[in-house]
């Protein structure tokens, strides 16, 4: 049966189990001087004034890396027999905090004038424009059979077009 919740401290489940969360009570915790840090890519993204988008990227790397460091000292910490619930729930936070950063990442490209092909909007125009077409051979009194032979034919032609589309909205980009 839980404990109730008077009974639980609710420092302990942020803190962990620990007295308090300084170094000296953390395992095997080291901290390098900034100087020391060779590369960095949020660093160096930051340093160079890349696009938002870019250090968002590396700062979804850098989680990316620290919920990984997390996940493998829970799985030694567990397989020693120790509790991991502390390290469970600063993994879960990291967690949240990357799917949060990955929203503000896909708010920022579709903000920033972006084309997402692969998104629901874009199919659902790209859908639009293919009707239109249907309905002009309509119009026109084009037989079916060409039709078909035409979009047999068109389908062929777009395999692969998005890859080949975002290589031209990339380079366009270069071109401001």
């Amino acid at each position: 049966m839980p404990p109730e919740n008077s009974e639980i401290d609710s420092n302990e489940v942020v803190r962990g189990p620990f007295e308090d969360n300084t170094p000296e009570n953390l395992d095997d915790t080291v901290v390098i001087p900034a100087e020391e840090v060779k590369e960095d890519l949020i660093l160096t993204s930051i340093r160079e004034e890349e696009s938002p988008d870019q250090i968002l990227h590396a700062v979804m790397y850098g989680l990316a890396e620290e919920q990984d460091s997390l996940k493998s000292l829970r799985t030694q910490k567990k397989n020693e027999g120790k509790d991991t619930s502390h390290i469970s729930l600063k993994r879960g936070t990291l967690l949240k905090y990357m799917s949060e950063t990955l929203i503000q990442r896909q708010g920022l490209v579709s903000s920033n004038g972006e084309v997402d092909l692969r998104g629901p909007k874009f199919r659902e125009v790209f859908r639009m424009f293919l009707d239109l077409i249907n309905d002009t051979f309509d119009e026109v009194k084009i037989p079916p059979e060409y039709k078909d032979m035409f979009f047999t034919a068109l389908s062929r032609n777009f395999e692969g077009w998005e890859n080949k589309a975002e290589k031209i909205l990339k380079g366009s980009g270069n071109n401001k």
